[in-house]
């Protein structure tokens, strides 16, 4: 055998022995794209790009501490919302009118279905927020941030 059919039969093996690997890098790379395509066009783009961080993080740690501080800044900016009278009310009107408006575009209206269903889906997704268990679910998912070193006063970084 030449060197190149052998090169040619390690790639292979190398391609088979990591095939669950590639996998989630283009189901996870092609979830997080569409995802940030869906923060200009019509539709979830957070949560689907947090969809595809998740199944990212199920083969890479990179995207694994990049979901955990996805993570805590969701949460940290829900209790904000959650802890300001003005901010709650802003948010269920608009969560209301989402889910009004979003829904009659999505049944009424072929032109802009996917427009009405994006908003509907925000205007739900903006509703849950402001349950509590919702926030109590999220809250006992999420570990604590660590504590900032004494030293520089920064948060402590992730292990590589």
């Amino acid at each position: 055998m030449s060197n190149s059919s052998q090169s040619i039969i390690q790639g292979l093996r190398w391609i088979l022995s990591n095939t669950k690997r590639l996998i989630v890098l283009v189901l996870g790379t092609a979830l997080v794209a569409t995802g940030l395509a869906m923060l200009i066009l019509p539709g979830p783009g957070i949560l689907v790009s947090i969809v595809g961080l998740a199944v990212l993080a199920t083969e890479f740690a990179w995207a694994e501490r990049t979901l955990d501080r996805s993570k805590a800044r969701a949460i940290d900016a829900a209790n904000k919302v959650a802890a300001s009278a003005a901010s709650r009310i802003g948010l269920g009107v608009s969560a209301i009118g989402f889910i009004v408006v979003g829904g009659m575009a999505a049944a009424f209206s072929r032109q802009y279905r996917a427009l009405g269903v994006g908003a509907f889906v925000a205007g739900i997704t903006a509703a849950a927020v402001l349950l509590p268990q919702t926030r109590r679910f999220l809250n006992s998912r999420v570990e604590p941030r660590p504590a900032p070193d004494p030293v520089t006063n920064q948060p402590e970084r992730y292990p590589s």
